[in-house]
């Protein structure tokens, strides 16, 4: 299976937290989780796309990924990056709370992704409370989801204190990244149609070669599978929420159910039938 061909990850625990600086010969590309990623990068990222933007963003960002968001977050072979990783279950928080997922609003699947810029003092906080929080995560006990929860209370807190200022937030996006946000807003409004690159290279009057090279030079992914792994990822939000298997393959456009069938579980790892019976257990 080739590397572009592994864009979903299943989290299969309540938490889990990893601390990494350190260089990748195989950075992943656009993927998904079937969880939550609070990803706290010290290094700055000149290319993150997040759902349907493409922008930079500095170091000492929090960023929030929801489940079934689409990301990737460096893509740079054999350089050095630091960050802090937490990811969440949110199924399993849910069950903890008691389904009552309006204490967490920005964890859950159909909210947009957040980014916090964090000043000198936020930061310091923040990464005190995972450094602490890091050997305990890497066994169950009752210390780790002590500092699990503490963790997460800062992290409300942040988004309290922020948020009057992300409201009307500009984005750190330059004249090429707005280009390639422009086709992916236009990729996004016409999921459920058979969108080529010749399709693209039409409605904005550019060549298709030119189509191609510059949404590869940003997102890190050629366009067609960046419309199939969007195309996947609405189809699990949809088994979620309970749609048939075959209502899902009609609405998406796929020219057949035996095409449906067999690029779910290519790019999952599942068929949408096993996904949609384990997720409305």
């Amino acid at each position: 299976m080739s590397k572009e061909f592994i864009p979903y990850f299943a989290i299969s625990q309540g938490f889990h937290l990893v601390y990494r600086n350190s260089a990748t010969d195989s950075p992943i590309g656009p993927h998904t989780h079937n969880g939550a990623e609070l990803y706290l990068t010290l290094t700055p990222l000149p290319d993150v796309l997040l759902r349907d933007t493409v922008q930079q963003v500095p170091a000492g960002t929090l960023i929030i990924i929801p489940p079934y968001c689409v990301h990737q977050l460096f893509h740079v072979a054999n350089l050095t990056y630091e960050r802090y990783i937490l990811s969440i279950d949110v199924d399993w928080l849910m069950q903890v709370f008691g389904e009552n997922n309006a204490l967490f609003p920005y964890l859950t699947w159909d909210s947009d992704p957040l980014l916090l810029p964090l000043s000198a003092g936020q930061l310091s906080v923040l990464t005190t409370a995972l450094q602490e929080f890091l050997p305990k995560a890497k066994t169950p006990s009752f210390d780790a989801m002590s500092a699990f929860f503490q963790a997460l209370g800062i992290v409300d807190r942040l988004i309290a204190e922020l948020a009057p200022t992300l409201f009307g937030q500009t984005a750190n996006i330059s004249a090429a990244q707005r280009n390639v946000n422009q086709m992916i807003s236009y990729i996004h409004a016409h999921l459920t149609d058979n969108l080529t690159v010749a399709d693209l290279a039409t409605h904005f009057y550019l060549n298709p070669d030119y189509v191609s090279r510059l949404f590869k030079q940003h997102t890190h992914t050629a366009v067609k599978h960046y419309i199939l792994l969007q195309k996947i990822t609405k189809a699990q939000m949809l088994l979620h929420l309970g749609w048939s298997v075959t209502a899902v393959a009609e609405h998406l456009g796929f020219s057949s159910y035996a095409h449906f069938f067999k690029t779910f579980r290519r790019l999952t790892g599942t068929t949408p039938g096993q996904y949609r019976e384990r997720d409305t257990e």
